[in-house]
């Protein structure tokens, strides 16, 4: 079985792929692997963390870039969900105490870092059932809360002392937070909170032709709202389609689920290339890890909707990742995923494309029932 060269898109197609790679035969193995050699060429052993880069350097190291280190936490908890091995779980719990201990505090001065922890620590509590972890939750979604604009705009804050920029960073991880706090504890606030979020970000970031969603807005000293309509990462389409899936699953309300997939069809023209049919790079640092982000909530989509478009984009990239991006002997994946990788490696671009291969193996899972 061959990989698909000609992926329809909602009315357009993505053509001409560039070589004919052999579908992987199991994913499950290459997402083992990939966990393999992220433990391998990333983990702190004696620090109980994943170090920021590839190869060891002190000064890469000085800073502790909390919310790398919380995409690290979900990295595992991909592997724990995967495998059921309490290995994962494990390294899991002490990358977040380490995040802590380096970070001085349980706490961050960017809400968007707190949500991602928050993100990940309540997967682990959900596997663990530790008080602990459930206490640092409560306690980031508590102080996430904070961020919220109690004016006419509203909308939550991207950083606290930068309050003026309300940013789909922000808001999107928030609404998803808010909506699975819900799902877990039941409290009928968090519920509204996800909703008063999401329906906010949709109103002031969302095209409403075509759903991409935009970085965010700054509100003027003079009140003029300024929308930063350039910058359309995924990422931001990442957790805005996922907030509306969230949404879905709990109030079986359609019109989540429409918004989800129009964002998702918009977001993959927007950001694959149309002769490969690969996602395009977005750097390193930062930008590295938005691809994966966007990847991780698509592939949450498609266990609603088992959409053949997110399938045959995820299962081609993942392919060419893994015969062109990358070897077995390395195993370091790139910031373009059909080109070999650049040292010194940034876990941002590292953990997307483990996030890419995971997503694969739960598509091969999802088909396999």
């Amino acid at each position: 079985m061959k990989s698909m060269c000609l992926l329809l898109v909602g009315s357009f197609f993505l053509t001409g792929c560039s070589g004919k790679e052999e579908l992987v035969e199991n994913y499950n193995h290459k997402a083992e692997w990939a966990e393999e050699m992220l433990i391998k060429h990333y983990w702190d052993k004696n620090g109980k963390l994943m170090n920021n880069a590839y190869p060891y350097s002190k000064e890469r190291e000085e800073n502790l870039n909390y919310w790398w280190k919380a995409h690290a936490v979900d990295a595992m908890m991909d592997g724990y969900e995967r495998t059921g091995d309490a290995a994962y779980t494990d390294m899991a719990e002490g990358i977040v105490k380490s995040i802590i201990k380096k970070n001085g505090s349980l706490f961050n001065e960017f809400y968007d870092d707190m949500e991602w922890l928050a993100l990940a620590a309540l997967r682990l509590y959900d596997a663990t059932k530790s008080e602990t972890v459930k206490s640092f939750v409560l306690k980031l979604w508590k102080d996430i809360k904070t961020a919220w604009w109690e004016d006419e705009l509203g909308g939550m804050a991207w950083k606290k002392d930068q309050r003026e920029s309300r940013n789909a960073c922000s808001n999107g991880p928030a609404a998803i937070l808010a909506a699975r706090m819900y799902a877990y504890f039941g409290d009928e606030e968090d519920l509204e909170w996800a909703q008063k979020i999401y329906h906010w970000e949709k109103r002031h970031l969302v095209d409403p032709e075509s759903g991409l969603v935009y970085d965010g807005l700054k509100l003027e000293s003079n009140g003029d709202l300024n929308v930063n309509k350039k910058w359309i990462f995924t990422y931001n389409q990442g957790t805005y389609l996922g907030a509306a899936v969230e949404l879905y699953k709990i109030t079986n309300d359609k019109g989540y689920l429409a918004d989800a997939e129009k964002t998702a069809v918009s977001a993959m023209k927007y950001h694959t290339d149309a002769e490969s049919g690969m996602m395009k790079e977005e750097g390193t640092g930062d930008g590295g890890l938005f691809k994966g982000i966007f990847i991780r909530y698509l592939i949450n989509l498609y266990e609603i909707n088992e959409s053949i478009l997110i399938k045959e984009m995820i299962l081609h990239n993942a392919d060419t990742l893994l015969s062109r991006g990358s070897t077995n002997e390395v195993g370091l994946f790139g910031t373009a995923w059909d080109k070999p990788h650049q040292e010194p490696l940034d876990i941002s671009v590292q953990l997307s494309g483990v996030f890419l291969i995971e997503a694969a193996a739960k598509i091969e899972r999802l088909d396999s029932k």
